[in-house]
């Protein structure tokens, strides 16, 4: 590698890299494989559009602006770089800008830490704007293919008839995003229905893979609902899954996955969190659906069984395991929150007098497999 800088002291090379990646007008990133941090230039977000900072500094930033068309393509090719089974990393694909238009970009990078089974642990890399290149390639080749089959038109003709073909192609990308967004939304709800779960789970499993990132499930279901149709008529049912539906939403991550199983079954996705801290969410979902207020004379309890993917599972086998564990809480009393894989308690509390109850505070149980009831208080407060 050729030397340009020699400095006397690491933060004056720092001083220097960070004004160099600021007026460089290409995008550089740097992946940590250990923490799945990926650190980006202002640059990068420049180019794109975007204002500097604004995304999380994770792989899902990067995955999510990959053209669908591309995406594939370009997963493959990083998996076999990552796993050594590639040895350079080169490849045009095209990012979402923030005005929605994408750009053709030219990635590249190098590995520049490996981990003991020689995989990649840290990687370097850079992308660069080929977007005018390659639109004007493509229009050099379909004037070539015109000049070869002698159908050359006058220019005005073809100006008109690339005005008609873009108005035609804006009103058939707006016809597919409606109608993909009838296709993947719950009309009730709003919410992501079965077939847009199925296909975001599969992703997520393939992404858990790649990075070595963990991945928990949640299956809840509204404790006894027949009832509550019975008893109050199927608009005010609807009205609770609505609610509910809300409800979770709001109190989700960005990077969650929230859909309709169907009926009244929900699921949640939590990508990059492990079960225990996936159990506490789940909870803290339990509590704030117990306390939601719909009627006076009507209130709603859910039970949620978890699982955690384990490396090798297929999505049937980690569904069932949700499953199995939704199972046992409905069979444990309902209103609770269980999993099959064992969960570490939380830290022990210090100790305190004895006296009553903390008021407006109560008392959970979460079951491990095997195990024995772990109390966790639960402030409403909190």
């Amino acid at each position: 590698m050729f030397e340009t800088y020699r400095h006397r002291t690491p933060e004056e090379a720092d001083e220097t890299l960070n004004h160099l990646l600021d007026v460089i007008a290409e995008g550089t990133w740097d992946w940590h494989g250990a923490t799945g941090r990926v650190e980006r230039s202002p640059g990068w977000y420049r180019m794109l559009g975007y204002d500097v900072g604004i995304f999380r500094q994770d792989v899902f930033t990067w995955e999510n602006l990959i053209h669908p068309d591309d995406y594939p393509r370009v997963m493959n090719r990083i998996e076999g770089f990552i796993n050594g089974a590639l040895d350079t990393y080169c490849i045009e694909y095209r990012c979402k800008q923030a005005d929605g238009q994408y750009l053709w970009i030219l990635d590249r990078a190098k590995i520049i830490e490996r981990n003991p089974d020689g995989s990649a642990a840290r990687i370097i890399g850079a992308h660069q704007d080929i977007h005018r290149q390659k639109t004007l390639h493509d229009e050099l080749s379909e004037k070539d293919r015109l000049l070869k089959a002698g159908n050359m038109t006058l220019e005005n003709l073809l100006k008109q008839k690339t005005v008609e073909l873009e108005t035609k192609n804006r009103e058939l990308e707006e016809k597919i995003r409606e109608i993909e967004y009838i296709s993947n939304t719950d009309r009730l709800t709003g919410i992501p229905n079965r077939k847009k779960f199925e296909e975001t789970i599969g992703k997520e499993i393939s992404r858990a893979k790649r990075y070595g990132h963990p991945l928990s499930l949640a299956i809840l279901d509204l404790d006894l609902f027949k009832q509550i149709n019975d008893t109050h008529g199927h608009d005010t049912g609807d009205q609770v899954l609505r609610q509910v539906a809300d409800l979770i939403r709001n109190h989700l991550r960005s990077v969650d996955f929230f859909a309709r199983w169907g009926g009244e079954e929900f699921t949640i996705i939590f990508p990059d969190l492990n079960l225990e801290n996936a159990v506490h969410a789940s909870e803290k979902l339990r509590y704030l659906i117990e306390q939601l207020d719909i009627d006076r004379n009507l209130s709603v309890t859910s039970s949620f069984g978890l699982s955690q993917f384990d490396g090798q599972d297929s999505f049937e086998e980690l569904l069932q395991r949700a499953d199995k564990a939704l199972y046992r809480a409905k069979k444990l009393g309902r209103n609770r929150v269980e999993s099959l894989e064992r969960v570490p308690p939380p830290p022990s509390p210090q100790p305190v007098p004895a006296g009553p109850p903390v008021p407006g505070s109560r008392v959970v149980r979460l079951t491990p497999a095997g195990g024995t009831n772990a109390p966790l208080s639960i402030n409403p407060a909190g």
